[in-house]
């Protein structure tokens, strides 16, 4: 299958099928930026992998989404009738064929470092990743993702978030070296790229706070799964006073949020 924004490459030998996604939001664009990079002397030499430039109208634009979230559309039933809706039943068909995906992201945070999002049946493939924190439980904080659509599928579902939006360009190396060693751990490719075995934390997330109306305020300062103290105090709003429990870290805080958007995750330290 080759199309526009789907690709399929073919080993000479037998072996696993695999997804490589980037664009699920089309204003995420390190992993873009590294698919346009490598396709052109991408060769594998087993297996089967399909490419997928997955939102190519958010991409064109962009922007994060054209009318919904695509991450929030693939589960099995799916039968809305928006584009993203439309479009994720066209990838989870590609899904379908597959052993394991690789999703590459970005976020907010300007100052954020790489990580991995997966659940415990990917952690081995996760930790050759040159990233500090691995984080899971996912699908039942925020089902409806690719990962989780893989997961739930009996499958190896990984999403990793590459950097900051911000910093597209410089974070398609990251992108760039993710994607070979996810090949490699397959046996895909003959070319040998180093793996990282360097420690990891672990998060598991556990909970999505939303800005609850125009009183909500989330404390300034936070970083991207910074650990908190007990007892700190998170949001404020005319309705609620959110403060930490023992163990727990901040995931994406949203300093922008809009009235009804995910404001923060909150997450516990499992390792």
């Amino acid at each position: 299958m080759i199309t526009a924004d789907i690709i399929e490459i073919k080993g000479t030998l037998p072996g696993p099928t695999v997804a490589l996604f980037a664009g699920v939001h089309g204003n995420e664009m390190a992993g873009v930026l590294a698919l346009v990079s490598i396709l052109p002397a991408l060769k594998i030499t087993k297996g089967k992998l399909f490419i997928a430039f997955a939102n190519p109208p958010a991409i064109k634009a962009g922007v994060r989404m054209v009318n919904k979230n695509l991450n929030r559309c693939f589960y099995e039933g799916n039968s809305g009738t928006s584009p993203e809706d439309i479009r994720a039943r066209e990838l989870m068909a590609v899904l379908d064929q597959c052993d394991a995906l690789l999703d590459l992201h970005m976020f907010y945070d300007d100052d954020g470092k790489p990580f991995v999002i997966c659940e415990d049946n990917a952690l081995e493939i996760a930790k050759t990743f040159d990233v500090g924190i691995i984080s899971t439980n996912w699908t039942e904080v925020e089902p409806g993702a690719t990962d989780g659509y893989m997961y739930q599928n009996g499958k190896i579902g990984i999403c990793v978030e590459c950097g900051p939006i911000s910093k597209a360009e410089e974070h398609k190396e990251v992108a760039l070296k993710t994607i070979k060693q996810f090949l490699q751990y397959f046996k895909m490719t003959d070319t040998f790229i180093e793996p990282s075995f360097t420690p990891k934390r672990v998060i598991k997330a556990e909970s999505i706070v939303y800005k609850s109306d125009e009183t909500f305020k989330l404390k300034l300062g936070f970083k991207n799964f910074q650990k908190l103290q007990e007892g700190t105090v998170i949001s404020t709003s005319d309705t609620e006073y959110r403060v930490t429990k023992k163990g727990q870290c901040i995931i994406f805080p949203h300093y922008n949020a809009a009235v009804g958007e995910e404001a923060y995750i909150l997450g516990s330290e499992v390792q």
